[in-house]
């Protein structure tokens, strides 16, 4: 899910070191990384050995029967022991609190996102159950994408995943100099890693070649992983049905 193209040499890297793990434990995993397919055919596929999928298609079923296998820990701020946050992102000295973002223009990278909108929805929570709040959507389609619209001054507000805002400084630094952060949203269960049914006995195995291959080199690449199953999704489960209901900008504007 971190896969920016400035950092696919650490995310190569890291998988040659599980492929090689893996087999350390009788298991013969594919040499290279899938790029090339739809996310969803990704998830659902059959013979899926390894993958990542946000929490919010895990627990809308758009990730079909996918078994979680472990939950990421990363070494940035905002991360936790296989958790996350999102923060907030605005143009410096736009606006110091939520309340000042009336009527002003929000991005999200999807409304299948979790840390995108979701997560930004529960943080304006109480504004919004009073109707829309902000006068624009912009569905950017990629978390780096909003933090551009926010930076070039097509929108106002946005939120990012913690592990997506330091990659976004990384490889985007002049313009993330342009965004402060405003507010840091509650911790969620990180992007889980999951494989399909067909390797349901396999789950610790893989659990174990992942542990055995992390390394700190870079904001993408995890730093520890903890046993996962569906029920500790649960969390987000219950996020998704508190804001199902609230509009973040007028129909006609979205």
């Amino acid at each position: 899910m971190y896969d920016w193209p400035e950092v696919r040499g650490q995310n190569d890297a890291f998988w040659e070191q599980v492929v090689a793990a893996l087999a350390r434990r009788g298991i013969v995993a594919p040499a290279s990384l899938d790029r090339d397919d739809h996310l969803t055919s990704i998830w659902r596929h059959p013979d899926l050995l390894l993958g990542q999928t946000c929490g919010l298609p895990l627990v809308r079923g758009e990730a079909g029967t996918a078994i979680p296998v472990a939950r990421p820990s990363y070494a940035v701020e905002g991360c936790g022991p296989g958790n996350y946050r999102s923060v907030l992102l605005a143009r410096k000295g736009f606006g110091d609190t939520l309340s000042e973002f009336q009527g002003k223009r929000v991005a999200i990278n999807g409304w299948d996102s979790q840390s995108g909108c979701n997560a930004l929805k529960d943080a304006f929570f109480d504004m919004l159950s009073h109707g829309p709040f902000f006068s624009d959507v912009l569905v950017s389609g990629a978390h780096r994408k909003s933090a551009d619209l926010v930076a070039m001054g097509d929108a106002d507000i946005c939120a990012l995943d913690a592990v997506a805002w330091a990659l976004y400084q990384q490889v985007q630094s002049e313009r993330a100099t342009q965004l402060e952060e405003i507010h840091w949203t509650r911790a969620m269960p990180s992007l889980p890693y999951i494989t399909s049914t067909s390797h349901e006995g396999d789950v610790e195995i893989i659990r174990e070649a992942i542990a055995e291959s992390l390394a700190a080199n870079g904001p993408a690449i995890p730093i520890g992983v903890l046993p996962a199953t569906r029920a500790d999704y649960l969390p987000v489960h219950e996020m998704d049905r508190r804001v199902a209901s609230l509009i973040l900008a007028q129909p006609s504007s979205a």
